[in-house]
């Protein structure tokens, strides 16, 4: 009941209240479902639930979400977050709640990180360094190291100075999920007090940090760092360097890049550090992989009209753990409404070695169709005898426009690998701010159907249908996540309305 009293709230506050802002719901059920709910193990049912509303008046924003992932009660997660931005004299922003923070390029401080490193395809511009203090606005922030404080951004003559102090509550166990007794037990657990501060040029900044996590016997830890971007012409010099510390000692990381910008060519060539005994709670460095020693190179080229080649490689060494990836891709536009691209991928970790290529296109036959799809062949393999994989896939997705309301989508994906290491990878029916990438393998096939209407002015409506099926299983997923059968459907709905 709290959860639906929260709902009603939400949207009480987004139908009534004069301010600008946005309001999103979103309810999503699999089925069958897994074990932890037919045997009453995990404490909630198997639907997932989500909403959000975010609304500004005059100087002040407001954030206020409630999440429920598959196993947990309903309205699991709480949260919310108020910011206030004066618009003139030296206080920039402040803001109080669960909250996102990113200073510097995430090397010493970056909640929450994000998903993944950068692409080797993208490896041709700089990483950004932000001064950026504001309330969470995903789930997926506030989950398991919820970062609970205040902190804001001020402006001192040209020295931009942002702190931030926060006294939060860790999960002990498990991903921030709380179906289990066990993560139900270690929810909030360990109580972490941080602070943070940094102070920045408009083309340098130094950042430092300090947090301590009280388990039992206590843990703490320290980063600082200096970051900097520096331009010549068309040449660019960006870089943090760190040094961290905890009980264990005091270790140094840190990364340069040298990049050029030119009107049809881009690449770069970055020098990277990020030990393993550097401390690596809440940071987000622009390349999280561990490594002593990393260098990367990338570039993009416009070698024409309709032609773009990228291409990017990254070595990373370790005593014993070294790693080599290498993508390029080349993309062309036809005069005919149509686009193609092809690209490979190789990954060399130790003796294992994975390569994937793909090929696909993208055409626009109409004004209310449109057409897209990719082959992609894999494979793997490592030292021992006999031990490699070899796979295949293909994706189509359709979209057509009926009308200026209506929005169909329609696409399927198959596979046939003879693992997980020779996966494919294909996008599927996803909402709007939902990762909709996800790996296949085995004799796999995938469909699915999302309908979207314009309901009204600022407000949509879609809802989605989705089934997977793999041969020759008798189950899918495993422990408590596990589910009897071969196939699995999802379906779900979500509105977005935005505050006018």
């Amino acid at each position: 009941m709290t959860a639906v009293r929260t709902v009603l709230i939400l949207m009480l506050l987004a139908a009534n209240l004069p301010a600008q802002g946005d309001l999103r719901l979103r309810l999503q059920h699999r089925l069958p479902e897994p074990r932890g709910v037919l045997e009453h193990y995990y404490t909630g049912d198997g639907w997932d639930f989500y909403s959000r509303v975010r609304f500004v008046r005059g100087r002040w924003g407001i954030t206020l979400m409630t999440d429920k992932a598959r196993g947990e009660d309903w309205g699991d997660l709480l949260a919310g977050g108020v910011s206030y931005l004066p618009g003139r004299g030296s206080l920039r922003s402040i803001s109080a709640g669960w909250l996102r923070a990113d200073l510097g390029t995430g090397l010493v401080l970056s909640v929450p990180g994000s998903f993944s490193d950068i692409s080797e395809l993208s490896i041709y511009k700089p990483p950004v360094s932000r001064d950026r203090i504001e309330p969470a606005t995903s789930p997926w922030g506030c989950r398991g190291e919820p970062l609970t404080g205040a902190g804001g951004t001020f402006l001192l003559g040209n020295l931009c100075v942002s702190a931030l102090a926060s006294v939060s509550r860790i999960d002990s166990v498990g991903e921030g999920y709380h179906r289990t007794p066990t993560e139900i037990a270690g929810r909030g657990s360990i109580p972490e007090v941080l602070g943070a501060f940094r102070i920045s040029l408009e083309r340098t900044g130094l950042t430092a940090m300090a947090a301590r996590r009280d388990r039992g016997e206590g843990y703490g830890w320290f980063r600082t760092g200096l970051d900097w971007s520096l331009e010549a012409g068309d040449l660019n010099l960006s870089g943090e360097a760190a040094l961290g510390g905890d009980s264990s000692g005091t270790s140094a990381a840190g990364w340069s890049s040298l990049s050029l910008r030119t009107g049809s060519f881009r690449n770069m060539l970055m020098v990277i550090r990020n030990p393993g005994d550097f401390p690596d709670e809440r940071r987000s460095p622009p390349v999280s992989r561990e490594c002593d020693l990393g260098v990367c190179l990338g570039f993009r080229w416009r070698a024409g009209s309709g032609v773009v080649v990228r291409s990017g490689a990254g070595g990373y060494f370790r005593e014993g753990e070294d790693l080599l990836l290498v993508s390029g891709q080349f993309e062309y536009r036809f005069p005919w409404s149509m686009e193609g691209v092809t690209g490979l991928r190789t990954r060399v970790d130790g003796d294992e070695t994975a390569w994937r290529w793909w090929l696909g296109s993208s055409w626009k036959p109409h004004r209310f169709v449109s057409v897209s799809s990719r082959v992609q062949i894999s494979g793997w393999r490592d030292s021992s005898p006999d031990s490699s994989e070899s796979g295949s896939g293909l994706e189509i997705k359709l979209r057509y426009l009926p009308s200026e309301v209506f929005t169909v989508d329609l696409g399927g994906a198959a596979c046939s690998t003879d693992g997980y290491q020779s996966r494919i990878y294909a996008g599927g029916s996803s909402f709007p701010g939902v990762f909709g990438v996800t790996a296949l393998y085995g004799r796999t096939m995938a469909v699915f159907f999302q309908l979207s209407a314009e309901i009204g002015e600022g407000a949509s409506l879609r809802f989605a249908l989705s089934r997977r099926a793999t041969e020759n299983v008798e189950s899918l997923g495993s422990g408590w996540e596990e589910t009897e059968g071969a196939s699995l459907t999802e379906l779900g709905f979500q509105l977005d309305y935005a505050l006018r």
